[in-house]
């Protein structure tokens, strides 16, 4: 099981008495520096092998808005610096992870401006911890809310007559063994053989929070995964070059040997931007491309592929954009969904969503980007479909004082978004609006088929890195030798005790109608159901499925 950091030796210069503006802006970007460091390997540690695994991505974007927000702030006093803070991460929180760190950081907003003593610090962590449990709707033990529970319980513990510094120390010691502990309190991750990866990263950003503060230095690199440091730093430069044209294209190249110079030469071809990090039998490959699956056929000629990723860089703001400006209602209330794919997204629209927030797996949306598509509607009344588990918090962040009516729906899977906007009907009020397409979600079950991002045990099942998976309502249920044979194993399962079930499968963007009927037309046949077909287009999944 990779092991968190060690808590900070109780050695170098005095801790500081008290935190400052200025020093509290420096510790929080340091704490920016740590997460952006290790994002990928927190990332790797998430329990589910599913290509969504991206904690430690949410929490430093979230990290950075709140990093950007101080930068425009002004003079850097504390009550400027927390304010910003507060304000930036209650806006650019980005998946679970995001939000619940936005709670912790947004209570240093109500510290006022006199320099942090440390009961006043001890202070800020108990706010901070009461608010993340608040946010969080069924709330368990074993995750970053058990870290910042012992964080603040820890800084609380020794807040009489000690330096501001040393109460952080105690909170960060507190929070490396929540971490520590964490497989304890969840079978899962015991299972697995992993930490928590959000109680990992608090544990990150108040270890450089404390370093900062305390003048000791930033803390040594450490791998939680076998991740190249090399392929980190080089990376985070490409990304900053400004290039926003094509697709930036990712994935890793899994082959016996590699010849570096030749890969970047191939690849270097087909696009800018190009990185070749090589570590033992696996290549690391990013490059900016107008075509990514000509890349990835170069890619597939070499070796086996895992980690693809093909994100438009201008696409997705262009597409916010166009649909928050689009016409708003039906009834009087707008509905904003959150979808990812292209044909997902004309569905969506065609059955009334007024505005689309582009997002998904692995690419969840800002609150702030879903208060934009919400504002931009007009409507008086607006609700909100998520359409995924991880944006769910988000959401009801971005309807928290925004002038429309909101309700965000319990809509957490595309299937679920699309029965609820079924439902909407243009004669009724916005409150029965609201419970009849709560009692549509309710109805519909879903299936996600991916392949396993790595090996892992999950309520005993062996996967294989690689091999084709079944997720049904969020659970892992089949993993097997084919996609198509995945998905039927699904639908089998999805529609056990319902007769006369009405099945859709959303074929994702790598998927061809005609391969898509031929899974639906087997289907038929075994099932005897009707069957659907949706060119949903949406990445890393195959194939949605709902079942009605």
């Amino acid at each position: 099981m990779p092991e968190p950091h060690q808590p900070p030796a109780p050695i170098g210069p005095p801790a500081a008495r008290q935190i400052d503006g200025p020093a509290l802006a420096r510790a929080f970007a340091a704490a920016l520096d740590a997460l952006r460091g290790q994002a990928d390997a927190l990332n790797a540690i998430n329990v589910f092998p599913v290509p969504d695994g991206d904690t430690g991505t949410n929490m430093s974007l979230t990290m950075r808005a709140a990093v950007e927000e101080i930068a425009r702030a002004g003079e850097p006093t504390l009550s400027n610096v927390s304010a910003a803070a507060a304000r930036g991460t209650l806006m650019g929180a980005k998946g679970n992870s995001g939000v619940i760190l936005s709670q912790i950081v947004g209570a240093f907003a109500a510290a006022g401006a006199t320099p942090l003593d440390a009961p006043a610090l001890a202070a800020v962590l108990e706010r901070g911890r009461v608010a993340a449990y608040h946010v969080v709707s069924k709330p368990r033990e074993g995750t970053i809310l058990t870290a910042i529970a012992a964080a603040a319980t820890a800084a609380a513990s020794c807040a009489d007559d000690t330096p501001a510094g040393d109460v952080l120390t105690a909170a960060v010691a507190a929070a490396h063994d929540a971490a520590r502990r964490s497989p304890e309190l969840m079978p899962l991750l015991r299972e697995a053989g992993v930490v928590d990866a959000g109680a990992q990263g608090l544990y990150i950003l108040l270890d450089a929070m404390a370093r900062s503060i305390n003048g000791t230095g930033a803390a040594p690199p450490e791998r939680l995964a076998a991740i190249d440091a090399r392929w980190l730093a080089a990376t985070a430069r490409a990304h900053g070059d400004g290039d926003r044209s094509g697709y930036c294209t990712e994935f890793v190249v899994h082959a016996p040997s590699f010849d570096e110079a030749a890969l970047r030469a191939r690849f270097a071809a087909l696009g800018t931007s190009v990185l070749v990090v090589r570590a033992g039998g696996l290549a690391r490959v990013h490059l900016h491309t107008a075509e990514p699956e000509a890349a990835f056929a170069a890619a597939r000629a070499l070796g086996t592929l895992s980690d693809e990723k093909a994100d438009d860089m201008e696409a997705q703001f262009q597409r916010l954009m166009r649909d928050a400006a689009a016409p708003a209602t039906r009834a009087g209330i707008a509905v904003v969904a959150v979808a990812a794919g292209d044909g997902i997204q004309a569905l969506l629209r065609s059955i009334g969503a007024a505005a689309i927030v582009p997002g998904g797996q692995t690419m969840n949306p800002a609150a702030g980007d879903i208060r934009a598509a919400i504002d931009a509607t007009g409507a008086a009344e607006v609700i909100v479909l998520p359409d995924n588990a991880n944006v769910v918090m988000a959401a009801r962040q971005a309807a928290e004082g925004a002038a429309a009516r909101v309700r965000v729906l319990s809509a957490t899977s595309i299937p679920e978004g699309v029965a609820a906007l079924v439902a909407l009907n243009t004669e009724a009020s916005f409150e029965d609006n609201v419970a009849a397409m709560e009692q549509a979600i309710a109805t519909v079950r879903t299936g996600e088929v991916t392949l396993a991002a790595r090996a892992t045990r999950i309520h005993g099942m062996e996967v294989a890195a690689g091999q084709p998976i079944g997720l049904v309502d969020g659970d892992l249920a089949v993993a097997e030798r084919s996609v198509a044979d995945a998905v039927r194993a699904c639908v089998r399962r999805m529609c056990e005790g319902r007769s006369g079930a009405l099945v859709t499968l959303y074929a994702g963007e790598r998927v061809t109608m005609t391969e898509a009927e031929a899974v639906a037309s087997a289907i038929r046949a075994e099932l005897h159901v009707d069957v659907e077909l949706v060119q949903g287009g949406q990445p890393h999944y195959p194939y949605v499925i709902g079942v009605e």
